[in-house]
């Protein structure tokens, strides 16, 4: 996977995300890929580890419990197959109306294929996990 490659599917899975299309987001992946916020899912339902049919889930969780005021990715760097993605997010938890701000990072790689092969966040899950502390 050349680096071009790799720019240009990071590109369109953030075009898709960012138009709200998780069903052709989630067709940017790989079928074994892996995708996961760490995290302790009993307490922040939308982190841990997922398979692809359940990547939606995420978005409809999140969705449900938050309102977001920023997703903003500041840079990417890519290196051939591997992409770094490094911005910052806020948002509302509804249930506390508590915000969670906090940068992030994106580990990406794109297969031969031109898939996902793997999507890891890093944020900063205590902050996230005190956000939905009543």
């Amino acid at each position: 996977m050349t680096t071009e490659n790799t720019r240009r599917v990071v590109d369109e899975l953030l075009e898709r995300i960012g138009k709200g299309n998780v069903e052709g987001a989630v067709e940017l992946f790989a079928p074994d890929a892996v995708w996961e916020l760490p995290g302790d899912p009993d307490i922040v339902p939308w982190v841990g580890r997922r398979a692809v049919e359940h990547i939606p889930q995420f978005f409809l969780t999140i969705g449900a419990l938050t309102n977001r005021e920023l997703f903003e990715v500041q840079r990417i760097v890519v290196d051939g197959p591997n992409a770094v993605l490094i911005g910052r997010a806020r948002v509302v938890v509804r249930a506390t109306n508590k915000v969670i701000d906090t940068p992030f990072a994106i580990d990406i790689v794109v297969d031969a294929e031109g898939r996902i092969s793997r999507y890891y966040m890093f944020e900063d899950s205590l902050a996230v996990a005190r956000a939905l502390e009543p």
